[in-house]
């Protein structure tokens, strides 16, 4: 058995206290918390998270933002060349004014879970015009109510190179600037993101790719706002505080805000209480960092609970990566988050 810290039981009792005080006072206090400091606390929900009555309540009363998980991508929203499937992201931007949500948009231009016509495209420029289409299809749809968007989704291999994918080699080394430059024309107040995974610490190869694509698409003027940093995290992984902010910081000094855009930290079965501090610190850290650099201001968990993640599927042999347990409960990682979160 591993016994908690002294003063744990204590912090977080206080911590859930003042939350359901707040909550009792029609005040939500996770989510009024992040307002009150002017980040964006977010998640990840699928459609019928906005319809059960104890997921809506949990949302309302923890979080800013809400990103649709897949009903905005291409195989869903878009599924045959002829048919748009509005209904759900419909559902999910009602959803979100109705509560006083922001909501960002998730994605276009990604190597996955495209629609089967999608890859019968031949040339550049059928490529180009379909591409062209979702996005401003999409985005002209949602204009002024969709607050940012995933344009595009991890282009870079490992050694920094790009990816190999179907976008890249049917429209060639331009398909980025081509991207924004849609969306950007589509809806010009939505701020514009390119996100990837591993790119998270300055020195890697594909953080410093990521950085020197983004820093020449401004220098040519090319519309983007952001990056986002999947960090999709392993417990075990060598955490680098000062890299991270390293690379906040020079992304920052380009004029862009830098997000946390799918935050889990999975942990290898059975948890043990080694990999569950680990655990505790990158998220607590994560929201340190988003609270306190100017660049950052916005975490994003990539699903609420335990009992729906994708973890277990994508990574055989670990799970426990969110913050509330299959019944829902809050863990260690979820009292370490909010400890940050309310300054305590």
């Amino acid at each position: 058995m591993v016994f908690p810290r002294k003063g744990f039981f204590a912090t977080s009792i206080t911590i859930v206290t003042l939350a359901i005080l707040a909550a009792s006072c029609g005040a939500p206090a996770p989510r009024k918390a992040a307002d009150k400091k002017g980040i964006i606390f977010g998640v990840s929900v699928k459609a019928g998270d906005v319809l059960t009555p104890d997921t809506v309540k949990h949302i309302k009363s923890h979080y800013n933002l809400i990103v649709p998980e897949d009903s905005m991508k291409w195989v869903n929203i878009h599924p045959k060349k002829d048919f748009w499937n509005w209904s759900d992201m419909d559902m999910m931007v009602d959803f979100a004014e109705k509560n006083g949500l922001k909501i960002k948009g998730h994605t276009f231009l990604w190597q996955d879970q495209n629609g089967p016509y999608v890859h019968s495209v031949k040339n550049r420029d059928e490529a180009i015009a379909i591409l062209t289409e979702q996005i401003t299809g999409v985005m002209t749809r949602y204009k002024g109510r969709v607050c940012e968007y995933d344009v595009a989704n991890e282009v870079f291999n490992e050694d920094g190179s790009m990816r190999d994918t179907f976008w890249y080699r049917l429209i060639g080394p331009d398909f980025l600037d081509i991207a924004f430059r849609a969306a950007r024309e589509a809806d010009p107040q939505a701020k514009l993101l390119l996100v990837d995974y591993n790119t998270e610490f300055a020195g890697s190869a594909k953080a410093d790719a990521m950085y020197e694509l983004v820093k020449d698409m401004k220098e040519r003027g090319i519309p983007i706002d952001g990056v986002g940093h999947q960090l999709h995290c392993p417990a075990e992984m060598n955490f680098d505080e000062e890299a991270l902010r390293e690379n906040v910081r020079r992304f920052h000094a380009l004029g862009l805000f830098t997000s946390f855009t799918e935050v889990d930290v999975r942990i290898k079965m059975p948890v043990d209480g080694d990999d569950e501090e680990r655990q505790n610190r990158i998220f607590s850290t994560l929201m340190n960092i988003a609270i306190t650099e100017p660049g950052a201001g916005s975490m994003v968990l990539w699903g609420i609970t335990d009992k729906t993640s994708w973890i277990p599927r994508a990574f055989p042999g670990y799970g426990s990566a969110h913050l509330f347990d299959k019944e829902m409960r809050p863990k260690p990682a979820y009292h370490a988050l909010m400890k940050v979160l309310f300054g305590k």
